[in-house]
């Protein structure tokens, strides 16, 4: 009996203890294995998704049409329709991945592959026609006032001979993907390399090809510092504004992040297709498909004009002629051409810029702003929405006769896109499980451990002082035997 009081009371102790144990070390080994999963530097199962995601990302497409070109070349306002989307499947997985000998740093460059995806777009973009600006006349045109007067003089010959119109009816799939342009083609020898291809379109150069050369933190040292850019196409500062806080690289590639993020904490982006960084802010928590997330946008004093927001005076180029509120000059950094970024229908954008133009501009916070759901503890992005448009500069020039009468400085919506990736169903599950289940397994283990061990404690000590309490004293009567008298003897 007292080796089956000990043997209870120690399992009691034992359960307990295990109990407290889980209590005390088991969020030091939690953080070890978010860590070692999601720091890039220990090559885990998320460095893998890094490397080839796993998740679907659409690249789609809405085109601006002009309804009204005569009336537009003629001085009066672009009426605007939009038609979309046209979706197609992109493929980026990182390529010459390449470890430092310590493995703290990660050169990889990301190529980008188009497939169109019919069952999601609405319509088939080789047949389906949109009318917009002349880019490479009006181009052309806006160099023209840099060159030579010899220059000048051969430019206007090839115009009169080719006849280029101001506005052009093209397929969707050439004005995004690129053909050969007959005064491009005609003026490139000429042009003393400021004319370096006589093919356009809006994403000719993304074709199968990489932006450039990363080299990032691998995070192995500082896992707060992981995927953060160290330097892009071997430099760590762009050349392209005016200055070096505007010209620095920061943040990540906008495909990772560091574990534990915080609300109050800025995301720092380098987007090689606006040549510049942006940041994201913490806008509020959110759910996606059942995982906590975190919400972060890009808020409108990323855009706001110079006078709103002075940090952006860098962006101006020159710093005299800055843009109206919600623009980016993308000029320095597109061989030229008087391309313009804003987010799609102008969202945050100054009243100016609307008042140039008319039809279906309609901006939208909820449909046209970017923005990032991310997993707080792991980084993880869950859902994320890149939203910009491309638009183009234009103004009259008196010295060519298509150009003279257009409306003073227009800012033509040329086509809006959305660049998105939501986690799939079938990733939902590990996540939850990494980020909430596990926690909810490790807590009904420890306080179910600790319950059976103090209830075991607490009966095996009851048990013990039960065995221990007095015993009854025993009493002896003699019983008389059968040969005693009945009645004691008298004296």
């Amino acid at each position: 009996m007292a080796v089956c009081k000990g043997i209870t009371l120690v399992t009691g102790l034992l359960c307990a203890a295990v109990g407290v144990v889980v209590v005390v070390i088991f969020p030091g080994v939690y953080h070890s294995l978010i860590i070692q999963n999601t720091v890039l530097g220990y090559k885990g199962s998320a460095f893998k998704m890094w490397v080839s995601p796993p998740f679907p990302i659409h690249f789609q497409i809405w085109v601006w049409n002009v309804s009204n070109p005569e009336e537009a070349i003629a001085g009066g306002k672009p009426y605007l329709t939009q038609r979309g989307p046209y979706t197609y499947r992109e493929t980026k997985n990182k390529e010459n991945v390449t470890f430092s000998d310590d493995d703290t740093v990660i050169s990889y460059e990301t190529p980008a592959y188009y497939e169109f995806v019919p069952e999601m777009s609405v319509g088939d973009p080789a047949e389906e026609n949109v009318t917009t600006m002349n880019i490479p006349y009006l181009t052309v045109v806006n160099m023209a006032s840099t060159m030579s007067e010899l220059k000048q003089i051969i430019i206007k010959g090839l115009i009169l001979a080719l006849k280029p119109k101001v506005f052009m009816s093209l397929s969707v799939h050439d004005l995004l993907w690129g053909y050969t342009d007959p005064l491009l083609e005609k003026l490139k020898p000429f042009s003393g390399g400021q004319i370096t291809t006589s093919t356009f379109g809006l994403f000719a150069e993304k074709i199968n090809k990489s932006d450039g050369e990363y080299v990032v933190n691998s995070g192995k040292n500082d896992p707060m510092e992981t995927a953060q850019i160290l330097s892009f196409n071997g430099s760590d500062h762009l050349s392209f504004w005016t200055t070096n806080t505007s010209n620095m690289v920061n943040g990540s590639d906008g495909t990772y992040y560091h574990p534990y993020l915080q609300r109050d904490e800025q995301l720092y982006i380098f987007a090689s297709d606006i040549c510049r960084s942006i940041y994201v802010a913490y806008e509020k928590d959110n759910s996606i498909s059942g995982i906590h997330a975190y919400r972060y946008v890009a808020p409108a004093s990323v855009f706001w004009n110079t006078t709103a927001n002075p940090d952006n005076i860098g962006f101006c180029v020159p710093q005299d002629r800055c843009l109206p509120g919600g623009l980016l000059s993308l000029s320095s950094c597109q061989h030229g051409a008087p391309v313009v970024m804003s987010l799609p229908h102008f969202l945050f954008a100054d009243q100016e810029v609307f008042e140039k133009v008319k039809g279906e501009i309609n901006p939208k916070k909820e449909e046209h702003q970017t923005c990032f759901d991310l997993e707080p503890t792991t980084g993880a992005p869950l859902s994320v929405f890149k939203r910009l448009q491309i638009n183009i500069h234009y103004q009259p020039y008196p010295s060519f006769t298509d150009f003279e009468h257009l409306q003073n400085s227009t800012f033509l919506p040329v086509i809006w896109l959305n660049e998105s990736s939501v986690l799939p169903d079938d990733a939902v599950a590990p996540i939850l499980w990494l980020t909430a289940y596990i926690w909810i397994v490790i807590g009904i283990i420890q306080w179910a451990l600790i319950a059976v061990g103090a209830f075991l404690i607490v009966g095996s000590v009851l048990w013990i002082f039960k065995g221990r309490e007095k015993k009854p004293k025993l009493v002896h009567v003699q019983v008389p035997s059968e040969n005693s008298p009945l009645l004691g003897s008298k004296s």
